[in-house]
């Protein structure tokens, strides 16, 4: 049996099939203490075998045959600080077998061909010595046979004495969307039954762990109108998201609320961390809302609510200014009730009509005229917030607006900060540079966090945390071409009732991290436009940046992962140790 393993970085990004251009990592890396860090092992042979990570021991239903165990030999004060999982190979829109969820299951059969392997690890605080020896070794046996040994590839980490702070403790400000209906439905549950807040659960944790700052809250029915997803018959999901206020009409015809789904689902975000802000959606100007009809009809905005009338026993929709302002009341006096009304902002996605915008904000103050609503919009055009930015106290803006306004972008970070918000960029189905879809380099993921760092900025925003089309283990393309695969989830849905990591994500973190380790060298003193100038080479001019037609953009950016982690250990060795 001829077997083969290689080592590559966290980077590189494997497709069935395009093995020939990809280039095996420096066997010597430099981490720092609780720096989460990974890499992986393309493995391949010219038969068909049985494979196992680490010290287990089992068989396949075609009985013993060929076997492959991989094993991690390192000092044993640091092995549960080490794992490593096969990556699963899900199809993106050109149909190509892309490396992309880290797999829960560390026993594999594998048809004679490559199979990635991803390896992570984190040195902890206490950890006494200067470098570590790790080896990945692979075992074979047939049959009954003793196993040999006949592989082994080194890597040699050097450990910086410098203990990175838990990601949650950073600056950076992230704000993934949740989408909790799309959770359900995926593990077959009842909305908001305790199974599917045991779900949430396990998604919130890890968001906290990412250091995720915002909770949303969507308070109307069919927010985005379901992205369209009734349009959509290949590969087809439901979409549409569910109030989670459980909204009834009396028997004496007066609109009443119960919140507790609500109460508990903010009560887990604040348990995991996440706490700083809460984003009600579905209040105004969310994109596409017309195109799903609007029951309230003297309404210019599209909003649907949902109601139980106890008299007749029958469900209907708010369909007057009355009874939709009666229900905002409600909501926004509960919140105020619960000490949270300082962290509301009512967010709007993607606003394109100002006087609309207008009409309907103030609408939505009379429901609370003793207390100011606070506005936060994902835009793509600037103009609309030079219109009507007065109630807007944070703002994030598409890759493509961002770079058309780069030169006033400090300017309009300083007017955000002073009113108390944060300023983010966000990418969705555009552009496609600087991305994280399946197709774009994994490097791009990583990037997000160096580019909010250049555009000094306060983080990053993006649409989707875990959404997915109806086989996205088999299938990842949805509503191609308008949406790239892997556009909808940085996560996938696991068997165990918890979200399975990508690579895509894993990149994503490491970026966030870089992100903290330049503000902790700004906390040593040293300039940030000394910082900027050292990115330059590798990010580009930001005076050469611009929006293009088609919804394109102009940057001129490395994708050599050497060249970033070169200068991210320059910048450590220098200012940090």
């Amino acid at each position: 049996m001829n077997f083969d393993m290689k080592l590559y970085d966290s980077s590189v990004k494997h497709i069935k099939g395009n093995e020939e251009n990809l280039i095996e990592m420096n066997r010597e890396i430099n981490i720092l203490k609780q720096e989460e860090f990974g890499f992986q092992v393309l493995i391949n042979s010219d038969k068909d075998y049985f494979c196992q990570l680490g010290k287990t021991n089992d068989i396949h239903w075609k009985g013993l045959g060929n076997k492959i165990r991989l094993e991690l030999d390192i000092d044993k004060n640091l092995r549960k600080h080490f794992k490593m999982n096969f990556l699963g190979y899900v199809k993106d829109d050109m149909k190509n077998l892309v490396a992309d969820p880290i797999l829960d299951k560390n026993l594999l059969y594998i048809e004679k061909n490559y199979q990635m392997i991803w390896i992570e690890g984190k040195i902890p605080e206490n950890y006494g010595k200067e470098t570590i020896k790790l080896k990945v070794q692979a075992f074979y046996s047939e049959g009954y046979d003793r196993e040999k040994m006949i592989a082994e590839k080194e890597l040699e980490i050097k450990v910086i004495d410098y203990t990175l702070r838990p990601i949650k403790q950073g600056e950076f400000f992230l704000d993934l969307w949740q989408h909790l209906c799309n959770w359900a439905r995926v593990y077959d549950v009842e909305y908001f039954s305790d199974e599917h807040f045991e779900v949430i659960d396990n998604y919130i944790k890890d968001l906290g762990n990412l250091g995720q700052r915002v909770i949303d809250l969507v308070v109307t029915d069919y927010s985005w109108a379901g992205q369209r997803c009734f349009e959509v018959d290949e590969n087809f999901s439901n979409l549409f998201e569910m109030n989670i206020v459980k909204v009834f009409k009396d028997k004496e015809g007066k609109i009443k609320c119960d919140f507790s789904f609500l109460d508990r689902y903010i009560d887990i975000c604040f348990k995991h961390g996440i706490k700083q802000e809460i984003n009600l959606f579905g209040l105004i100007g969310n994109w596409d809302a017309f195109l799903f009809g609007n029951p309230i009809k003297e309404h210019k905005d599209a909003l649907r609510v949902i109601y139980y009338d106890e008299n007749d026993g029958c469900f209907d929709y708010i369909k007057n200014k009355e009874e939709l302002k009666a229900y905002l009341s409600l909501l926004f006096n509960h919140l105020v009730h619960n000490g949270l009304w300082e962290k509301v902002q009512i967010m709007s996605d993607e606003p394109d009509n100002a006087q609309i915008f207008k009409e309907c904000s103030d609408f939505i103050q009379s429901a609370i005229p003793e207390y100011k609503i606070k506005y936060k919009c994902a835009i793509h055009h600037q103009e609309f917030f030079d219109k009507h930015g007065d109630n807007i106290q944070s703002l994030s803006l598409n890759t493509c607006e961002f770079v058309n306004n780069i030169d006033s972008i400090e300017k309009l970070k300083k007017e955000i900060n002073k009113r108390g918000g944060v300023l983010t960029w966000y990418s969705c189905c555009f552009p496609e540079k600087l991305n994280i879809f399946l197709k774009s380099p994994l490097i791009e993921s990583r990037l997000k966090g160096w580019f909010t760092y250049y555009f000094d900025v306060d983080g990053f925003l993006r649409w989707a945390y875990g959404i997915w089309p109806g086989n996205v283990f088999e299938d990842a393309s949805y509503k191609y071409p308008r949406w790239n695969a892997g556009d909808m989830f940085f996560v996938y849905p696991g068997k165990n009732l918890k979200p399975m990591h990508s690579v895509r994500y894993k990149n994503f973190l490491f970026g966030i991290q870089d992100f903290n380790i330049f503000k902790e060298i700004e906390k040593k003193g040293i300039s940030k436009d000394e910082i900027l100038d050292q990115m330059k080479n590798l990010l580009g001019n930001k005076e050469e940046m611009r929006a293009l037609p088609e919804r394109k953009v102009k940057m001129e950016y490395s994708l050599d992962y050497k060249k970033y982690n070169d200068l991210r250990n320059e910048l450590v060795q220098k200012y940090l140790v």
